[in-house]
């Protein structure tokens, strides 16, 4: 039983986007049904795998929600594994959440100690991969591209219900004070963990599910397929399918700022015996998907090598490999369409609706090509063999110019953990695209020349002559593709009854968040004398500046293609970056804001801020005793889970660190004396790489040296507000 999931790489001659590289990556946790003796616990290891096109060194901070930091080093030739639970570990682990009815609760609820944020230096690549006795399961994180506000769930269908098959979905908030809303959802579900009866209905659905995060924090959602009643035979596409069973597809999820989203199945199955595997993957939101797509097929059965495509707009239609649909099964949820099933006149979904294509919709050559009359929401199921245990699941890009970028590298293709798997490549390209394959046994090798590994094809795509197919087996190690075309490849990896993988491309990234650049003295911090630069923008046509005051964004006037600019007015700034593709509308992409402050007024001209000026605020602190005073923290931090708990004793580290400037940077507090104080908050840090308030992450607190006064002050993340000062020894 597997997990198979396939990676999206596109690439174009003009310009190289490296989509799902990222410096920022956020992994929500998965959730899976944990009843006794369930072959859905995930004990045969949790890991991160970490991987970066860089030739140099990158620093790499792994941050556990709620938790610890661990800080590694990644290169290209330097791959990294993190283990996050080693077989015959806790099995619910820091990315994995155990839902059953029958144990604490454990969903539906805010989560402040599950998920990881991933920080880097440089784009790095973040893979996470799962495995059990016979299942197996991958995700590769979207980095920027994975974050949105409007996005609907796919999952298995689950039409023959098991006890241990399930669905869920998480959203994780990238911004504090984030409003999430879950609708789309029948009244008649049963989610684990949750009062529908309290909650209430309208018009057969659910009422609006709201949940507030701050960043980091998430809410899980699972419901059991064979929970909740069934489905009545008019609206069923099979005799034993449950409300359940694909009570979450089409859910719709929104939010008032970027959050991320995973959604799948552990177990679960397109297929209606009762094997399973677990599907699950990290979706975008639908500024992000498309309404044209290629799929490539695994080697399973036509009964769950199925595509699932979820509408987000009323009266969606679709065409397969140039054809409209004929044949097909009309439910309550949509439409299954098949070349087996009756004839129908027309095929139209509404929002949260969907179509399941079936495997015998594939080409003779094992592509299938579909177009949608609206912006859809793709997922793909994959077999190996003959077995209903051997699939898997994974969310597919849409056909865009922009999603293009060499994939270098997929890390370790034939493993999870100690587990060796066998390691496979799906491929559509342009037609006379020139492709090279990395691995243990080639260096840059011509796509139909490999060796060890096996290439067929390629095969043209039905309804679409612009596009060939290939499949590589056997491949090795750590695996790059370049092209010098658009691109898209889908990876996955199988042993035994377990498979995995994932798309490592074909989403397009948005721009980095802008750089800010601090200038000289006490106000280098604040506008008008700092600075915000771009990034790298050579992957966009053209890019722009946007600026708000909190009342919507609009461009800055002449900040076109200008990767320098210096603010005039406090408020949050973004980069906006443009992609033209013949022949397909223009297509733009946002960075996160950065917001910047005013300065405060020097009221008596000292050239200083001192509390004999007149300073209402300052950056990160809505109230000041005053206005803040310069002191120096160290560089190097711990993390804290319970204030007023540090034996001093045993930080010689901290305590030792001289007063050479590499140890600290210059920071600012809010107190009323020049020695900060208990109460007092550490509002300003100008030496930090990301532009977060004090520290990488913003959960639990940090300890730090206060170089000045030999002491170490212990400090809430989110805020900066001092908990605790400790003299050291």
């Amino acid at each position: 039983m597997r997990a198979l999931i396939v990676f999206a790489i596109l690439f174009v001659v003009q310009f190289k986007l490296n989509a799902q590289l990222s410096k920022v990556h956020y992994i929500p946790p998965i959730a899976y049904s944990s009843e006794a003796g369930s072959n859905a616990i995930p004990n045969q290891g949790h890991y991160l795998y970490l991987s970066t096109p860089s030739t140099s060194s990158v620093t790499v901070n792994v941050i556990a929600v709620g938790g610890a930091t661990t800080s590694l080093e990644v290169s290209n030739s330097i791959p990294r594994v993190f283990v996050i639970d080693a077989p015959g570990g806790a099995d619910d682990s820091q990315v994995a959440i155990a839902a059953n009815d029958d144990v604490a609760i454990t969903t539906s609820q805010v989560i402040s100690n599950k998920g990881y944020i991933v920080e880097a230096t440089s784009e790095i690549y973040v893979a996470l991969r799962i495995g059990q006795d016979a299942q197996a399961g991958a995700l590769v994180s979207k980095g920027g591209a994975a974050l949105g506000t409007d996005f609907r769930v796919g999952a298995f269908t689950n039409y023959n219900p098991q006890s241990n098959y399930s669905t869920f979905l998480t959203v994780m908030a990238t911004e504090n004070t984030t409003l999430v809303t879950i609708n789309n959802i029948s009244e008649d579900i049963d989610i684990l963990d949750f009062n529908e009866a309290a909650l209430g209905s309208t018009s057969g659905n659910l009422n609006d599910i709201t949940i507030t995060l701050n960043r980091g924090e998430s809410y899980t959602m699972v419901t059991r397929s064979d929970q909740s009643i069934d489905v009545a035979a008019a609206l069923e596409v099979e005799p034993t399918q449950t409300v359940n069973s694909d009570g979450l597809i089409g859910a719709y999820v929104n939010s008032d700022k970027a959050v991320v989203v995973n959604s799948g199945s552990l177990n679960g199955s397109f297929g209606t015996g009762t094997g399973r595997d677990y599907g699950f993957d990290q979706i975008v939101d639908y500024s992000k998907v498309g309404s044209e797509y290629i799929f490539v097929k695994g080697t399973g059965s036509d009964a769950w090598e199925n595509v699932l495509l979820v509408a987000h707009t009323d009266a969606t239609t679709i065409t397969i490999n140039g054809l409209g649909v004929s044949n097909g099964i009309v439910h309550g949820k949509g439409v299954n369409v098949s070349s087996s099933s009756p004839a129908i006149a027309s095929a139209s979904i509404d929002a949260g609706d969907y179509y399941l294509i079936e495997g015998d919709m594939y080409s003779s050559d094992g592509n299938m090509y579909v177009q949608s009359s609206a912006p859809v929401f793709a997922f793909q199921g994959i077999g190996f063999g003959g077995g209903e245990a051997n699939q898997g699941l994974f969310f597919v890009p849409p056909l865009k110019c922009s999603s293009v970028g060499d994939v270098d590298n997929i890390p370790e293709i034939n493993n999870i953990g100690a587990t060796t798997y066998t390691g496979n490549l799906n491929i559509i390209s342009k037609v006379g695209a020139v492709i090279t394959i990395s691995d243990a046994n080639n260096t840059n090798q011509s796509i139909s020349a490999l060796n060890v590994a096996t290439t067929s094809g390629p095969f043209n795509v039905t309804g679409n002559a612009n596009y060939v197919s290939y499949t590589i087996s056997n491949l090795n190690g750590n695996v790059s593709i370049i092209s010098n075309d658009e691109l898209y490849c889908s990876y996955f990896n199988q042993s035994g009854s377990a498979s995995s993988g994932a798309f490592y491309s074909g989403f397009s990234s948005p721009p980095e968040i802008p750089n800010e650049n601090n200038g000289p003295g006490l106000y280098g911090y604040c506008v008008p004398y700092l600075g915000l630069e771009t990034g790298n923008m050579d992957l966009f046509t053209s890019f722009e500046w946007q600026y708000s005051s909190g009342s919507g964004y609009s461009t800055v006037l002449g900040s076109a293609n200008q990767a320098t600019i210096t603010p005039t007015l406090g408020g949050s700034y973004l980069i906006r970056g443009f992609i033209s593709c013949p022949g397909e509308p223009l297509e733009f992409l946002d960075s996160e804001p950065i917001a910047v402050d005013l300065c405060p007024p020097d009221s008596d001209l000292d050239g200083f801020l001192d509390p004999v000026d007149d300073c209402p605020y300052a950056k990160g602190v809505v109230l000041l005793n005053g206005c803040p005073w310069s002191i120096y923290i160290s560089n190097n931090y711990k993390t804290s889970s319970v204030p007023n708990n540090i034996d001093v004793s045993k930080e010689e580290f901290l305590c030792s660190l001289t007063n050479a400037f590499t140890h600290y940077n210059i920071s600012y507090h809010s107190g009323s004396n020049p020695e900060p104080s208990v109460g007092d908050h550490i509002i300003y840090n100008t030496n930090y790489f990301f532009p977060h308030a004090l520290v990488f992450d913003k959960t639990n607190y940090a300890f730090l040296k206060l170089r000045d006064y030999n002491k170490i002050v212990e400090v809430r993340k989110s805020d900066g507000e001092i908990v605790a000062i400790y003299d050291c020894l």
